[in-house]
């Protein structure tokens, strides 16, 4: 099992993209060795392997350092961490024959600054092979100091998670919507934001894709703007779960992150502070009113594309605006019965004068 004590236990959580690992490393880099800065391509490899079959994938890696930096390449293997994608990333098991699998070539290298270093990675499978393997190839540096500096974090090592499928016929290809949601019921101006989580029910990774339909209609009828869903097509792997978070942001006016020389404004809990923008050249995109969201995903199970559909409301209610219409319009209504009244009334003392002047 993972957790044995003789078992060195590298568990971390890392972005699928960009994929760059915070590794704990002894510290045996001198003070002032400059910091490491690895760059590693492509973040991830979807490859389709059958049973029996060997396929060989290139891995790439950059030392954005000045000098040279020993790397050593290692295999570790990873689950899903959380629902934003991210990958928890363990040592194989003991027992877990998947790791003798995989080939490097080279093993280890000496990386020069500023010059791409090339590696090769053969996964050559058995014929007993089945489902998925999922792999993470760790580019660790060796670094050498004194024994006399404490332990430290170097923020260094990278990886590159590589996903295998064996297209076996034991795979269930399969996922849901878990929940689609939208994070107000009324807004007074946009943006909109809506999540969308996905669940593989299944035991193979999948990545489906899809749109959001912003309409005026339940039917979702005349669109009004189309919000793809994973257009970068992140994998959901079996069993867990995957949220993915669309905004519709195409009003006037409309709240934005506000920014200061080029910075982004945070409050005191680090979260980014609005401010409202009025970009005239959108007067014609007030919103006002009920709307529809309709959520279509599409994914392959394996022999047909299956459709899956949600649909949520909400409200748009700009009402300082309409509150200020309103009171422009009361200010105009008033000015026209007060001048029509003068109006009204000269008219009155002119007609009394002429009557008086005929008797």
């Amino acid at each position: 099992m993972i957790g044995r004590p003789k078992l060195r236990l590298v568990v971390f959580a890392i972005l699928v993209a960009p994929v760059a690992a915070l590794i704990s490393l002894p510290a045996r880099a001198l003070a002032a060795t400059p910091p490491l800065s690895l760059t590693t391509t492509p973040v991830s490899i979807d490859a389709t392997i059958h049973p029996g079959t060997a396929a060989t994938e290139t891995l790439q890696l950059m030392n954005n350092s000045s000098q040279a930096i020993p790397i050593n390449m290692e295999l570790n293997v990873f689950g899903a961490y959380g629902t934003s994608g991210q990958a928890a990333i363990t040592a194989p098991r003991l027992n877990d024959p998947a790791a003798s699998y995989v080939h490097f070539s080279p093993a280890s290298f000496i990386a020069q600054p500023h010059v791409w270093s090339v590696v090769k990675a053969t996964i050559k499978l058995p014929k007993t092979a089945t489902l998925g393997y999922y792999y993470a190839v760790i580019f660790q540096p060796v670094v050498a100091t004194p024994a006399t500096i404490k332990p430290t974090f170097v923020k260094g090592s990278n990886a590159i998670l590589i996903l295998v499928d064996t297209q076996s016929a034991n795979e269930t290809r399969q996922v849901e919507i878990g929940s689609f949601s939208v994070s107000k019921k009324l807004y007074e101006y946009l943006p909109a934001q809506f999540t969308v989580s996905i669940h593989n029910t299944g035991n193979i990774f999948l990545a489906p894709t899809g749109d959001v339909y912003i309409s005026r209609h339940s039917n979702l009828t005349n669109t009004i703007i189309t919000l793809p869903v994973n257009k970068g097509g992140g994998n959901v792997l079996p069993d867990s779960y995957r949220v993915f978070q669309e905004t519709w942001a195409d009003g006037f006016p409309v709240f934005k992150n506000k920014l200061q020389s080029g910075q982004l404004v945070t409050d005191k809990k680090g979260n980014p502070v609005e401010q409202l923008q009025w970009n005239f050249a959108n007067l014609n995109k007030i919103r006002f009113g009920k709307y529809y969201a309709g959520l279509t995903l599409i994914y392959n199970n394996g022999s047909r594309t299956i459709p899956l559909s949600a649909v949520v409301s909400f409200w748009v209610i700009p009402w300082k605006l309409l509150l200020l219409a309103l009171v422009i319009v009361a200010l105009f209504s008033f000015g026209f019965w007060s001048i029509g009244r003068s109006i009204f009334r000269r008219a009155r003392g002119v007609r009394t004068k002429i009557r008086r002047k005929k008797t």
